[in-house]
């Protein structure tokens, strides 16, 4: 009889524990984007699992508060030469946070890519990026960014297209 009336009480506190864990990844809001991607303010170096050293150094600044967030990188150490900017913002239109880059670089010339936020947790954001070059279409993919107090780890899945040749595992925070 005691488990019996046990029971209930199990199954609620179960189903709140589900009910929380499901509420706190979903896409980012209007009114709370912004607070996701004060994550990537600053300066980092990117690491690829392909060099011993960073091959990039990235900074990202508000150019409006909470409106437009800048973002660019440039190579360094002894990676082909790359350069890339781009920026962040709501779009009103799709109701969704979206980036826009543009990038030259020595070994694949010029190309532009394209992203939208499709989960945001406290931890993480994922992201659907689409790239295309002079040719049109090259890929598709998603991108798992995992932020600590150190930087970022960054996971890749390859949804179409052409396989990436080189990936950005690990952004690493400059004081």
């Amino acid at each position: 009889m005691f488990h019996c009336r046990l029971f209930p009480i199990f199954a609620l506190i179960a189903l709140l524990g589900l009910t929380n864990s499901l509420a706190v990844a979903a896409p980012p809001t209007e009114q709370n984007w912004w607070e996701y991607m004060d994550r990537y303010m600053g300066e980092f170096q990117m690491q690829s699992p392909d060099y011993r050293e960073p091959i990039l150094s990235f900074q990202a600044n508000w150019s409006e508060p909470r409106k437009v967030m800048h973002f660019s990188s440039k190579s360094i150490g002894n990676a082909p030469m790359q350069n890339m900017i781009g920026f962040t913002s709501w779009n009103e239109r799709t109701n969704r946070l979206e980036w826009q880059e543009v990038v030259l670089s020595e070994e694949y010339g010029r190309s532009a890519a394209t992203g939208f936020c499709v989960n945001a947790t406290k931890d993480t954001m994922t992201w659907v990026v689409t790239v295309f070059n002079v040719d049109g279409f090259v890929r598709q993919y998603t991108m798992v960014d995992t932020h600590s107090d150190k930087g970022l780890e960054r996971s890749v899945q390859l949804l179409r297209g052409e396989e990436l040749d080189t990936t950005i595992s690990r952004w690493i925070k400059m004081k």
